[in-house]
């Protein structure tokens, strides 16, 4: 079963990269932007770092990043399926002495 889950995490994460792809989102400080926003970077300390990112600017990286999650989730479909069509093998299975 393990084996299996991890095929279907595969295609999880392959499917919210496609979806991230096709129709990205993005927010600032937890609230949704839109069109024409802008958000002003903060340190971990709240102050003002000056450094503006326009909502336009933040779809484009969400939209470059995504075929690496693509990629990522159909490796890890790759990977599990190739495991999961490898031969069992095992103590109990093995007839070497």
């Amino acid at each position: 079963m393990g084996l299996w889950a991890f095929i279907v995490a595969g295609l999880a994460v392959a499917a919210w990269g496609l979806v991230s792809w096709v129709s990205p989102s993005t927010s600032c400080r937890g609230v949704e932007m839109g069109p024409g926003d802008t958000c002003e970077y903060a340190s971990l300390t709240d102050e003002s770092a000056g450094r503006v990112q326009r909502y336009e600017d933040r779809i484009e990286v969400a939209r470059q990043q995504a075929p690496f999650a693509v990629a990522a989730g159909l490796g890890m479909v790759v990977f599990g399926a190739a495991l999961a069509r490898r031969p069992v093998t095992g103590a109990a299975t093995s007839d070497r002495r």
